[in-house]
């Protein structure tokens, strides 16, 4: 209840910020705290491994909602039109905001994942990438229960949910440096607030990092400048304070 109390608010500050909505109705109603979602954030090897543990016909959406943040909802609408694997693209659907229509580049792995598994796996007549064991469309259910359940078991354990995947994706991002603004674009994100309201702990640790970074190109132009001999005047240039 407290999560949809927060979405309808969410929706009418759009209108409202859309012109649709003079004011707000919920402006000023205090609204039900929602308890924060528990992420789970899977590292490379730990998504490798869960691939490995699922059903052949799967093991590639596994690895296209790890590296591209799809939802599964909206891997599951990927059709073969969508993806340009000689630009290593592909056009996402979206399930929630203009924003999250997107198109996002791919790992040439992935690319190469991808042309196997269509395949082993052609798509259905409706052109649709990832399908259910029957070829038909994939059935998110029945796949949460018959598939995806007893690869977590096999592997990484449970709490494990698909949409973990995406967030593991947004792990995997931050881990080797990338801008809130590309991690925000690749998510769909309409604001980049709501990507460092989400992820905004992930980026702990990486200010040191830059730091050093920092350090080695900074000591490296000043040695190559000799600037850094202006913090230490030459003794010819110090005058003696008289004794007292």
């Amino acid at each position: 209840m407290a999560k949809a109390a927060q979405t309808v608010g969410r929706i009418l500050d759009r209108a409202v910020e859309d012109g649709r909505l003079p004011r707000s109705p919920m402006r000023g109603v205090p609204l039900p705290r929602v308890r924060p979602e528990e992420r789970r954030f899977l590292s490379a090897a730990e998504v490798a491994g869960l691939a490995g543990a699922i059903e052949p016909r799967f093991r590639a959406l596994v690895l296209f909602m790890a590296y591209t943040g799809a939802r599964i909802g909206e891997a599951a609408r990927v059709k073969v039109a969508d993806l340009n694997l000689l630009r290593r693209t592909v056009a996402l659907p979206g399930t929630k905001s203009r924003a999250a229509r997107r198109t996002v580049s791919l790992p040439p792995f992935l690319c190469d994942g991808l042309a196997a598994h269509l395949t082993a796996f052609p798509a259905d007549e409706g052109g649709l990438v990832f399908t259910g064991s029957e070829g038909r469309p994939l059935h998110l259910t029945n796949f949460r229960r018959r598939q995806w359940k007893r690869a977590v078991a096999a592997s990484v354990g449970e709490p494990m949910r698909p949409h973990d995947l995406r967030h593991s994706h947004v792990a995997l991002l931050i881990a080797q440096g990338e801008h809130p603004k590309v991690i925000q674009q690749r998510l769909g994100h309409t604001s980049i607030k709501t990507t460092l309201d989400t992820y905004g702990h992930l980026f702990s640790g990486l200010d040191e990092a830059a730091a050093d970074r920092l350090e080695e190109a900074g000591r490296a132009a000043l040695a190559a400048s000799r600037v850094d001999t202006l913090w230490t005047p030459a003794a010819r240039n110090v005058v003696p304070l008289p004794p007292r």
